[in-house]
């Protein structure tokens, strides 16, 4: 049996915090726990005779951390510049061991590490980096330590960028991360392609792209300019301060993310005009830091290009001009919606279906499983002569910020996706009958009330 899981998102919660204040975003490993024992449950003794579970990338929140900039090290570097004993690697490392020390995460890998006691027979560990964890393949030593604290077996070796599981020896399951299909986020931009491999070229992964940037240098910035601007102590003692940092804090569980301008001009208590004003001298702050830092405006300039980002936006982060007096609130709104991108299923599913594994009609593959958009989905790809083939989307763990229609009020709720895909001759529980090959889906959004 395969089990799929996807955007957890562990994150160290100290750099951020406010006098010792954690604002922790990690699931507690309780759900884990829980996740795990249900489904050790299921399994019929022998019928299901040992388990892979794929962990499909941003299981670690390598890039965004502000740790990164409490100095001049960057995490949107290309793999192969990064040298074994550098002070980059030595950063790597150290953002790594500052997440897996978080108690949270701390418990949560030693549920990972004990899965097959779990499960009670041979369970094996897959892992594919994501845009987010991009970094894991940088160097050996990284390597190692993410495998050590996996509870994989010992190697310095890359990591794959793709899990193939097979079904009686042949490939029956394609998993990736799923960055490959969003253009932001992947060294390529595929868009352009009539078809994809496989197994793509290593040297597209290890290409830094405008997610790395954006995520670092906008959304993790935003929460440390407005820390440093208002100070931890000023933050706590006035009320719309910390209602409006934390709702900074949750900028990343929003979704879509072109809603998260209006998810932050409606924080409770707060006018949007109040809101603005506490916002645009934090935003004029990111905006000097990017200006004085000639490297980064190229990077910018140079990403944006790449995935034909409105030149629009770019003139509003990088002008100066812009920015002289004051900065009208529309105009950083279409800026950060400009790059926040719209990646909606409508796109991702033609992208989907130009692998090759399905233009094949010797190919064995019956499914492909991928994660990246927080959204779970089922969808079906092909169905000829009996044959089905499906997509599904593995969705996130972690507490999303989910959107009305009309994109102006907000919820909370907690996503556990799960994704268990059944060979032929594995008894799949929903049924009693042989199935062949099978999958057991639920997108387990779940939502409790705060008061």
């Amino acid at each position: 049996m395969l089990i799929v899981m996807s955007d957890l998102h562990l994150a160290e919660s100290q750099s951020l915090s406010l006098a010792g204040l954690q604002f922790n975003h990690n699931l507690l490993a309780r759900v884990y726990q829980e996740y795990f024992r249900a489904i050790a449950e299921s399994l019929d003794d022998g019928v299901v005779p040992e388990v892979d579970l794929a962990l499909a990338g941003d299981i670690f929140e390598l890039t965004r951390s502000a740790l990164w900039l409490e100095d001049s090290l960057r995490p949107y570097g290309h793999l192969d510049d990064i040298a074994q004993g550098s002070a980059q690697e030595a950063k790597i490392l150290a953002v790594l061991r500052e997440i897996a020390e978080d108690e949270r995460v701390a418990e949560t890998l030693q549920i990972i590490r004990g899965l097959e006691n779990v499960f009670q027979r041979p369970t094996r560990v897959h892992y594919i980096p994501g845009n987010h964890d991009r970094l894991a393949n940088a160097t050996p030593a990284v390597r190692s330590a993410v495998r050590s604290l996996l509870g994989m077996g010992e190697s310095a070796e890359p990591f794959e960028n793709q899990y193939l599981h097979p079904f009686d020896g042949q490939p029956g399951v394609l998993v990736r991360h799923g960055h490959e299909y969003d253009p932001n986020n992947f060294g390529v931009n595929l868009r352009t392609e009539s078809s994809l491999p496989v197994v793509m070229p290593a040297e597209w992964y290890k290409r830094p792209v405008l997610g790395d940037i954006t995520t670092l240098e906008l959304a993790a910035r935003l929460p440390k300019v407005f820390k440093d601007y208002y100070t931890d102590a000023g933050i706590l003692k006035q009320t719309p301060l910390l209602v409006l940092y934390q709702r900074i804090m949750e900028f990343d569980n929003v979704r879509p993310a072109n809603a998260l301008m209006n998810f932050l001009f409606s924080t409770p208590g707060l006018s949007r005009e109040e809101t603005w004003r506490y916002l645009e001298p934090v935003f004029k702050g990111i905006r000097n830091d990017i200006a004085r830092d000639v490297k980064l405006k190229q990077q910018f300039l140079t990403m944006g290009a790449l995935v034909d980002m409105p030149l629009f936006s770019l003139k509003v982060l990088l002008d100066k001009r812009i920015w002289k007096r004051s900065i009208p609130f529309w105009a950083f709104s279409r800026m950060i919606e400009s790059l926040s991108g719209k990646y909606k299923l409508g796109t991702l599913m033609d992208m989907i279906k130009k692998e090759d594994c399905l233009s094949a009609s010797e190919s064995s593959v019956n499914c492909i499983v991928s994660g990246h958009t927080h959204s779970p989905a089922v969808e079906l790809l092909q169905a000829t002569e009996g044959r089905q083939r499906y997509y599904l989307n593995s969705g996130t763990f972690r507490n999303v910020i989910t959107t009305a229609p009309d994109e102006q009020s907000f919820g909370r709720l907690r996503s556990r996706a799960r994704v268990l895909i059944y060979g032929p001759g594995e008894k799949n529980p929903e049924y009693t009958r042989e199935t062949g090959w099978s999958f057991d889906y639920s997108s387990n959004f779940g939502y409790g009330s705060e008061v």
